[in-house]
């Protein structure tokens, strides 16, 4: 009966003994995988969900909390809350989205679905 690889296992394997040619497909299943998970989540993603915003431009928004107000296609508006709209008020780099001040919250318009994590 075969064995089921580990995690251990095929991270010595990579460690220690893989070829470019190996690191090169390794890299590209690895990329395959992602964007399956990505996908995975991005389809469980609704109206409400609390999220967090992920690897996405511009960096300041990277971090920000909130839930997702509506979706169209393949981004969302997310409504910031406090915390958030707090943070991104403050961000020095923070030049295209204005927060005025008193916010408690603010709606973030085209977001990237695959860069919206279930919180």
């Amino acid at each position: 009966m075969p064995m089921t690889p580990t995690l251990a296992v095929a991270t010595d394997f990579i460690a220690s003994h893989a070829t470019e040619q190996d690191l090169t497909r390794i890299s590209a299943t690895v990329k395959q995988r992602r964007a399956a998970l990505a996908a995975i989540r991005t389809a469980s993603l609704t109206t409400g969900t609390p999220v967090r915003i992920t690897t996405v431009k511009p960096r300041s928004l990277d971090g920000l909390t909130g839930t997702i107000g509506q979706i169209d296609g393949k981004h969302a508006t997310i409504i910031l809350d406090a915390a958030s709209t707090d943070r991104l008020r403050v961000t020095p780099t923070n030049l295209r989205f204005l927060v005025p001040t008193g916010a408690i919250s603010v709606d973030l318009h085209g977001v990237p679905l695959r860069c919206c994590l279930p919180t």
